[in-house]
């Protein structure tokens, strides 16, 4: 019973990750219409309530087709049968469905950078017993699929460059010594001037402004890995 219910809800999740077909409106004047999930883990359930049981969860970006509001529920198609999603978290708004490009890959760095917050720094440590920079980086992209090099400066060469006023969450962010020819530390930035990173010995993961005091200084460049 147990395999069956991980097979229906795989099965479920996998539904959901399909585009809408193109007939439908993105408008809720009407059902159906399309919707866009504006949150990362967010759960999928059985009935229109917190009592329901959870059978999958679903990520920003992710277009979902919506059949009708009950109470503040959202019904969605799932292929052969429907399920609910809290209305708090899914737009029919047109232009937020037109900008779904821009929502999806960046908010899942970000969402998988935040699971990692408070551990703490260990030079050359990769997993999750423990972080350096690099290593850090590279463990949250490698989750989604992307391989990076392995010390902040190499990662320099990952990506493509984009300048700090057009920074998304999601991207690399890296940090240079005035004098120094190398890289010396990398993070990920998530949005509002502030970056996830694991800074040092004796540190824990944890945000940091790149748009005052030290890193402000020492920033150099922008890696845009996802896009």
């Amino acid at each position: 019973m147990r395999k069956l219910l991980k097979s229906g809800a795989m099965l479920l999740l996998a539904l959901l990750l399909v585009l809408p077909t193109a007939g439908f409106r993105a408008s809720a004047s009407s059902y159906p219409c399309v919707g866009i999930v504006l949150g990362d883990n967010v759960n999928v359930r059985t009935g229109p309530g917190t009592n329901y049981d959870v059978t999958a969860c679903v990520w920003t970006g992710v277009t979902v087709d919506v059949f009708a509001k009950e109470g503040n529920w959202y019904k969605i198609g799932t292929g052969d049968g429907t399920a609910y999603v809290c209305a708090d978290y899914i737009s029919v708004r047109p232009e937020d469905l037109a900008n779904r490009g821009n929502l999806g890959m960046g908010s899942r760095v970000v969402a998988i950078a935040k699971k990692y917050l408070g551990i703490p720094y260990r030079y050359g440590g990769s997993d999750p017993s423990g972080f350096d920079c690099s290593g850090f980086t590279s463990y949250v992209y490698r989750q989604l699929g992307y391989e990076l090099n392995r010390t902040s400066h190499d990662q320099l060469a990952n990506g493509v460059a984009v300048s700090k006023s057009e920074l998304k969450p999601g991207d690399l962010v890296l940090f240079k010594k005035a004098g120094s020819s190398r890289v010396h530390h990398v993070g990920i930035y998530v949005g509002d001037g502030m970056m996830i990173h694991s800074p040092q010995t004796g540190d824990v993961i944890k945000y940091t402004s790149i748009t005052t005091g030290y890193y402000n200084r020492v920033y150099y460049a922008a890696r845009r890995i996802v896009r």
